[in-house]
């Protein structure tokens, strides 16, 4: 019985330990656009690849991402925007797996659902200042944007009717960070502020419609492209699995499900 019970005990240690060995964790760092479509992505491949689990910390900004993998303190990042010329002596990679609706966003004290571009920028000019002059109820417009060489500034600038040489207000809020960005939202009556459709929906943001067109609709105007960065020395293994699946097929239902677009 002795034997029996020793046996039993053996045999159970080395199952844990063989699970505890199988058990992996990678760890993507980085921007704050774009987590909810990432840790979608991770969980279909998580069900798929048991015993790996993908981690989507608190975001370093897509900067902070690829200077961390830069400098070997991760593995892989997640970005927002494509690597700079002064980023080119790090030696990464970027592979992008998703785009999503670069998106404006309104207290749920305002009672318009839908603007122009042109009224848009002419929000963050400075030019319209109380909801009443865009159809709305009467109530000041509290405006947020966030910092230089944020990328979905950026790709506003790039992409947005009226944004590219836009001087906005100087009496817009800053916001550092997305999650910021969401408190500021959510907590400021009659407050706009713009960022990524996924973060947008999962924090329960009232989203507008530009010119009459949902953020997923066809000639929605701008959107930002979501990709990895990486050394392709640690592109091996389980990270060069999880790479792939991102960029395949099998991912899209996770993105679509999350307020994400599949690359065309």
């Amino acid at each position: 019985m002795k034997r029996f019970f020793t046996g039993l005990f053996i045999f159970f240690a080395s199952t844990t330990l063989a699970t505890m060995a199988m058990a992996e964790d990678i760890t993507i760092v980085g921007t704050g656009d774009g987590v909810a479509v990432l840790k979608s992505i991770g969980e279909a491949f998580s069900a798929a690849n048991a015993g790996v689990k993908i981690d989507v910390p608190e975001s370093i900004g897509s900067g902070g991402g690829i200077k961390a993998v830069g400098a070997d303190e991760a593995k892989i990042a997640r970005v927002a925007r494509k690597l700079k010329d002064k980023e080119a002596p790090l030696g990464l990679t970027y592979t992008p797996f998703a785009t999503i609706p670069t998106v404006f966003c309104v207290n749920s004290s305002v009672t318009v659902d839908n603007l122009t571009a042109k009224q848009v920028a002419d929000i963050y000019a400075g030019t319209i200042t109380d909801w009443k002059e865009v159809g709305g109820s009467s109530e000041p417009i509290r405006v947020v944007r966030r910092e230089d060489g944020d990328s979905t500034l950026e790709v506003l600038q790039k992409t947005f009717p009226g944004f590219k040489d836009l001087a906005i207000t100087d009496k817009a809020k800053t916001a550092m960070k997305t999650s910021e960005m969401v408190e500021i939202v959510s907590g400021k009556a009659g407050t706009i502020a713009f960022g990524p459709l996924d973060v947008a929906q999962a924090n329960n943001l009232k989203v507008l419609k530009i010119d009459g067109k949902a953020p997923t609709e066809a000639g929605y105007p701008s959107a930002l492209t979501m990709a990895f960065v990486y050394k392709e020395a640690n592109n091996t293994g389980s990270i060069k699995q999880f790479v792939e699946f991102a960029t395949s097929s099998a991912a899209h239902a996770a993105i679509t499900a999350k307020g994400g677009m599949v690359l065309k």
